[in-house]
């Protein structure tokens, strides 16, 4: 099990609001979630979980699953649990 940070861009706020459920409805161990208007009716989302490899990539193919999402990026390191 390793730190995860995922960044997230969807089209509208109801998006948002599926990922976080998304989240919830599973065991994703969550350190920190935050959206952000990013214009347009864009959405960033900043995502911190822990996950082993294979967890996080099924997160990821879970939100590329999701029409609204226009993009998913995953960063994986140990580095990441020192980092705020």
């Amino acid at each position: 099990m390793a730190p995860a940070k995922l960044r997230v861009t969807v089209t509208d706020l109801s998006t948002v609001q599926r990922v976080l459920t998304l989240l919830t409805g599973r065991s994703y161990v969550l350190t920190r979630f935050a959206a952000e208007e990013a214009g347009g009716g864009r959405w960033r989302l900043s995502i911190d979980t822990i996950a082993d490899a294979d967890g996080a990539d099924l997160l990821e193919a879970r939100l590329h699953r999701l029409p609204s999402v226009l993009d998913v990026d995953v960063r994986r390191s140990p580095a990441l649990a020192v980092a705020g």
